[in-house]
């Protein structure tokens, strides 16, 4: 929604920061992502959040640097409590989750801003990608084709995805930092 104002409207805005937008209309070959979110869409309807939930961490390759599963690091890692604000968003999320496979995913990650519009306004844009979202092309893809259409380039967060929640206290620096720029 970002891009979408940042593109028809950007007098209105400051700086927009996208990390990893949600928009496989920008990919060079979308359908096959758009066929795993109708997939994960559909296997929430009938087999519930669960299995979708698993079958998209499956579809988008899991674990670091899209290699299909979690790192030899992370396999070991020893498990640690989330903060508190972090265990009560936790809970939000999966209460949401249900609406979210519904009616957001597959609708959200089929829109795209328009380039033109972006391109005029690239001086405000930084696209944000996840360290360890490499290889990840819906994840990665939606931010590194506006930044080579618009010649921003990307600029690297923290974590993956969920870099916020992953790495919050870096990922927020290097928010601030974007925003600064």
């Amino acid at each position: 929604m970002a891009l979408g104002l940042l593109a028809r409207h950007p007098g209105r805005l400051r700086r927009v920061v996208a990390h990893e937008p949600p928009l496989l209309g920008l990919l060079a070959e979308p359908a096959p992502h758009q066929a795993l979110f109708a997939e994960v869409r559909a296997t929430a309807r009938t087999a519930g959040v669960g299995p979708a939930t698993a079958r998209f961490a499956e579809g988008l390759g899991g674990g670091a640097e899209g290699g299909g599963g979690p790192t030899e690091e992370e396999r070991h890692r020893e498990p640690t409590e989330l903060p508190p604000s972090i265990r009560e968003m936790a809970g939000r999320m999966t209460a949401n989750m249900p609406f979210f496979l519904e009616h957001m995913l597959c609708p959200f990650s089929s829109s795209a801003p328009e380039t033109d519009g972006l391109r005029a306004a690239a001086d405000k844009l930084v696209l944000g990608v996840g360290v360890t979202s490499a290889g990840q092309e819906p994840l990665v893809g939606p931010a590194a084709r506006p930044a080579e259409l618009t010649g921003v380039g990307t600029t690297e967060f923290p974590g993956g995805h969920l870099g916020c929640t992953e790495h919050p206290a870096e990922f927020a620096e290097a928010l601030l930092t974007a925003l600064r720029r």
